[in-house]
């Protein structure tokens, strides 16, 4: 279920591009491959009521083709396929004044295939493009359609920029013979619409900045059929204010400082504040291979959302123990190394993420919640441009 594999994504992306210069339609075909593979520590044996202690393991391969097509347009397409194994959790409850988490027993092997294409047409003062998407798994199919622009002003200093997307989820769960409640969620969807404005601002040939808004109304099936007591509300409105800023240096053959920060809010009563920081330095580049080193450090903090509950039986309209809506902080430590030689571009790319309520520092909870996570993820990609 993608609630599962898009975690991948979702802690893996970089948030949306901040635009450095004025657009030019690109004249280089690429062609790419990246192989990733994601995987969670195990939880906690002395909380865990349940014998299997093993989290998720995803192995993921990416293809990229992107190309012109006439003088004004470029495609973008890509193939994404993942495995996924490992067991999930299903409640976490107080139990003699400690938390304990039960899992699921049972190993869960599943895949999924992702395919989208981005076409995007070039005018003299911005751009338009077309999004669609279609994600494939055996318990989860979704599809995405949406659209983006730009519009370049004052000698393409400053660039406004929207988007719009929505997309329809269907449920299917599966292991319905050995759970039967999960056949009351079967063919339950869930509805998006996501809307983005922003604008980015080049204030000398050194730096620019870029402030976006966006608001995100999801309905339908919000709930998560793989847990115990879990009852959400069938909708959700979602707030993010982001910043981002770019400053380019004279240090070594050249570097650049990335500065990120991103408030989000919510009608469940969560709100997040994320802060984050690159420093990509340029280490060498002569005999046409150049070389790239960038460490990356991420601090996130969220509040509970209003029904969160670690009861073991749990009452009132709406209730869930699932702790990505508990209040905890988490750290995201990274390194990214590139090498440039001719058309060619490889990286190496590491990342170790760990959550914990006590990492929130301001209005700590006094619960444990086990089940929060720490990951791993290592990353390989090769790009040819021609």
């Amino acid at each position: 279920m993608s609630h599962k594999t898009n975690a991948l994504a979702a802690l893996a992306a970089a948030s949306l591009p901040l635009l450095a210069q004025a657009e030019a339609r690109p004249e280089e075909k690429v062609m790419a491959y990246r192989y990733s593979h994601y995987s969670e520590s195990d939880n906690p044996r002395a909380r865990t009521f349940t014998p299997e202690t093993r989290r998720y393991d995803i192995n993921v391969h990416q293809f990229r083709h992107a190309r012109p097509l006439g003088e004004d347009w470029y495609l973008d397409g890509e193939l994404q396929y993942e495995t996924l194994s490992g067991a999930s959790p299903l409640q976490t409850y107080q139990q003699d004044g400690k938390s304990v988490l039960v899992t699921s027993g049972a190993t869960i092997d599943e895949q999924r295939l992702d395919i989208k294409a981005s076409p995007r047409r070039y005018f003299s003062q911005g751009t338009l493009a077309g999004n669609a998407a279609l994600s494939l798994e055996n318990d989860y199919q979704s599809l995405a359609l949406g659209g983006d622009g730009t519009l370049e002003l004052f000698d393409k200093h400053t660039t406004l920029m929207a988007a719009i997307s929505a997309s329809y989820d269907t449920l299917s769960p599966s292991d319905q013979d050995q759970y039967p409640a999960r056949q009351a969620f079967d063919r339950k969807n869930k509805r998006s619409v996501s809307v983005y404005q922003g604008v980015s601002q080049i204030l000398d040939k050194n730096r620019v900045m870029q402030l976006g808004v966006g608001l995100t109304h999801l309905s339908g099936y919000l709930s998560d059929p793989y847990k115990t007591y879990d009852q959400r509300p069938g909708e959700r409105d979602q707030f993010t204010i982001n910043f981002q800023y770019r400053h380019f240096l004279n240090v070594g053959d050249g570097a650049a400082l990335h500065a990120d920060y991103r408030f989000y809010a919510d009608d469940w009563g969560i709100w997040s504040h994320t802060v984050s920081g690159r420093w990509a330095q340029q280490i060498r580049q002569d005999n046409g291979v150049g070389w790239q080193l960038i460490p990356q450090l991420r601090y996130y903090r969220q509040s509970e959302a209003d029904f969160y509950t670690l009861e073991r039986y749990p009452g009132g309209e709406f209730y869930s123990s699932d702790a990505r809506l508990s209040n905890y902080g988490a750290i995201t430590l990274g390194l990214e190394g590139r090498v440039r030689w001719n058309n060619w571009i490889v990286s190496l790319d590491g990342q170790y993420y760990f959550a914990d309520e006590t990492l929130s520092l301001v209005q700590r909870s006094a619960d444990e919640t086990p089940s929060l996570l720490s990951y791993t993820l290592l990353s390989l990609g090769v790009e040819y441009r021609y």
